[in-house]
């Protein structure tokens, strides 16, 4: 029975798992990667919610939907200083984002480390919630969502995984 989506993919690898075609860049060295692919990019820069896994001290991992933004080749993201995401990447900075289109059947996961930057914390908020809420809104919800301490999460890319048509 042929899914009722397209599963090709312009990455030269293709991995069967559990007959799900998942589409993984392989060209990219894990200790590096090279520029995000057009693709990619523009799928990202679409509007969607990103899910940020992170591993907690069991091993366990631990999954929160958040705003993000991609800037250059690096995903923010933005969260409160006390969450248990900021507990857990102090004590290991891997982490791995999945963007999912709700509306069909394909998503884009990037894995790599996370830096946790607290110098532009208020120019990140307000640039999430501009994008989020609309421009005239934003900054208004940024200064309310500042409250609170928070600190910036920037996604170094190592390795990107798609699955459906990107």
């Amino acid at each position: 029975m042929t899914p009722p989506y397209d599963l090709s993919c312009d990455y030269p690898s293709v991995e069967t798992i559990d007959s799900a075609r998942i589409c993984v860049s392989k060209a990219y060295p894990e200790s590096r990667m090279s520029p995000l692919a057009d693709n990619v990019r523009a799928f990202l820069d679409e509007v969607r919610f990103a899910t940020i896994a992170t591993t907690n001290r069991d091993g366990s991992p631990h999954l929160t939907a958040l705003w993000y933004a991609l800037r250059g080749d690096t995903i923010v993201l933005n969260t409160g200083t006390t969450s248990k995401k900021v507990r857990n990447l102090k004590r290991d900075n891997r982490a791995s984002v999945c963007v999912v289109d709700a509306g069909q059947a394909r998503h884009v996961t990037l894995e790599g480390t996370v830096r946790l930057d607290d110098s532009r914390v208020m120019e990140d908020l307000t640039e999430l919630a501009s994008r989020y809420a609309g421009a005239q809104a934003g900054p208004g919800i940024a200064a309310n969502i500042a409250k609170n301490p928070h600190v910036s999460l920037v996604l170094n890319v190592d390795r990107v995984k798609t699955f459906g048509k990107i």
